[in-house]
């Protein structure tokens, strides 16, 4: 054995019983430590996710005016502002209130129809939609049935082209197909859909009160291809989404009174239910504006967060209570330990928006932001501001994002 060995065995050796003896320090040191301390050391992994949802994307006559083009529509530049947002969540949610049927007139070009408009959008709306980052889209609304079985089908099949996940409608033969609901992309002819964000299985159900054009579908169309709402079947579609591994559920509701603020008792009754029912997270539409919030305390001991109306997200309709409006930013919290996971809605604020013109365009979804002094871009952003807060009442808060004011940074 040479020297050289000899030094580094017993290096070795000293290092090992340092070792050991740091190793029994930390042993007692936790012996000692208080049973909450020692209990954090078990291991847990907490996952994060940021879920965005809007109100009505209508495509209105002044809207397809307005996005015209020479070589055919651009509706983009209405969401321009709001993409950027969109860009911070896993998952971006909206009502699409029009058909996109190629079959059918577009909404510019075609008369009312029993005194209501028939809403159907180019195929260039859903290229905003994609470019803007929404990823379901829910389709049982008033205006599902304004072109009948065919404006159905056409509009659900560019859905599933451009891959979004789209619930509230079915093909018309998708009866036969017998499913119950998956977490499969395009194509799929579910009750609901399930959204992967970040590993948390979210699942989104739609369904509609009012439909339009009634007389345009036969009752065995209506009864398979639109999601009417009825207590039983939501109920039943609610556990199934649960069934098939949902851990957050978002229920859209299409119901109330247009351009009013006021609920009906429809709308509260049934947000009641759908709460008992199993849902997380109710999103109303139809009113065309802004209704309050409030958290609906459950028999299990669950608070779900229910918006009564989102209002519209981007129209062309002309009234103060049309244009303002908002993104809904919720974020879930994953806990997985070795036993269970558990998720939860750990966090639920909005951003204020208001549709108004800008950079040469009628339509544009404008997030309102505050500058670090208070003030703001306009008195008519402030306003807005100040209206879409009185509505909320403090519910959930504003998420609180602040800028630079130009004019007092050239000072």
């Amino acid at each position: 054995m040479t020297l050289k060995n000899t030094v580094n065995n017993r290096a070795g050796l000293f290092a090992g019983r340092a070792v050991t003896a740091v190793f029994l320090c930390a042993l007692l040191l936790c012996s000692f430590a208080p049973a909450g301390v020692r209990g954090a050391s078990k291991a847990s992994v907490k996952t994060k996710a940021t879920l965005m949802f809007t109100g009505d994307l209508m495509c209105l006559k002044g809207q397809q005016y307005d996005a015209s083009t020479k070589k055919g529509f651009d509706f983009y530049p209405a969401y321009r502002y709001v993409a950027q947002i969109f860009k911070e969540a896993d998952m971006v949610c909206g009502n699409l209130e029009s058909l996109i049927s190629e079959s059918n007139p577009l909404t510019k070009d075609q008369v009312y129809e029993n005194n209501e408009p028939q809403c159907n959008g180019p195929l260039a709306y859903l290229d905003a939609l994609r470019k803007a980052s929404f990823d379901v889209l829910v389709t049982a609304n008033n205006h599902t049935c304004d072109w009948g079985a065919v404006g159905i089908n056409e509009t659900k099949k560019h859905l599933d082209e451009y891959g979004f996940l789209n619930v509230g409608t079915h093909f018309e033969k998708s009866k036969s197909t017998g499913k119950k609901g998956s977490e499969a992309g395009p194509g799929t002819e579910d009750r609901f859909v399930i959204y992967n964000a970040k590993g948390i299985r979210v699942a989104i159900l739609a369904y509609t009160h009012l439909i339009n054009q009634r007389q345009k579908m036969t009752p065995e169309q209506m009864d398979t291809m639109v999601h009417l709402y009825d207590p039983e079947v939501v109920k039943k579609d609610i556990a199934d989404a649960k069934a098939a591994g949902a851990q957050f559920v978002v229920v859209y509701l299409h119901n109330g009174t247009e351009n009013t603020e006021e609920l009906t008792k429809t709308q509260i009754d049934d947000s009641g239910f759908v709460a008992e029912a199993g849902a997380d997270l109710i999103i109303g539409s139809h009113p065309h504006c802004l209704q309050k919030c409030a958290y609906i305390n459950t028999s299990d001991g669950r608070e779900v967060l229910c918006m009564y109306s989102m209002g519209n997200f981007v129209s062309s309709m002309a009234r103060d209570i049309n244009n303002d409006t908002l993104i809904l930013k919720v974020t879930l919290t994953s806990t997985q330990t070795k036993d269970k996971t558990d998720v939860r809605m750990t966090g639920a604020s909005y951003i204020p928006c208001r549709v108004a013109p800008k950079a040469g365009h009628s339509f544009v979804v404008i997030p309102i932001l505050k500058y670090k002094d208070g003030s703001y871009a306009s008195n008519s952003l402030k306003e807005a501001a100040q209206r879409i807060s009185k509505i909320i009442d403090g519910v959930i808060p504003e998420r609180n994002k602040t800028t630079e004011n130009p004019q007092n940074k050239s000072k």
